[in-house]
């Protein structure tokens, strides 16, 4: 009995100092241009906005090239056609986190890219 409350102390413990010492944006990849602007609704922890997301914005950038080439060929609106859209991975790294938030953020950008290069031509 006593090993097992030792060890659900230690898996506790180990919870709340991941939860206490997460990693700050900067080390993620995703750095705010404005320090001092406080975006949290947690204490301690700061929301990135979507486009500092690195997935985000590498979608966002493609989408916007993929966009203006298509309307620029007079093709039909369809950001879905896309490869890079389907396959929603470019320059995933396991840093990110998961693979699938990764390609649901990249996919998003790559819409909203898609949308503005395409309809801004």
């Amino acid at each position: 009995m006593q090993k097992k409350n030792r060890l659900v102390f230690a898996a506790a413990a180990v919870a709340l100092m991941a939860f206490a010492f997460d990693a700050p944006l900067d080390a993620q990849g995703r750095g705010r241009a404005n320090r001092d602007a406080p975006r949290s609704n947690l204490p301690g922890r700061a929301l990135p906005q979507k486009y500092e997301e690195p997935a985000f914005a590498r979608g966002l950038e493609t989408g916007r090239e993929r966009g203006r080439a298509d309307a620029s060929k007079g093709e039909r609106y369809d950001p879905v056609a896309s490869r890079e859209y389907r396959d929603g991975d470019p320059g995933y790294s396991a840093s990110y986190g998961s693979r699938d938030a990764y390609k649901s953020n990249y996919r998003a950008g790559f819409r909203q890219g898609y949308e503005e290069g395409y309809r801004k031509r």
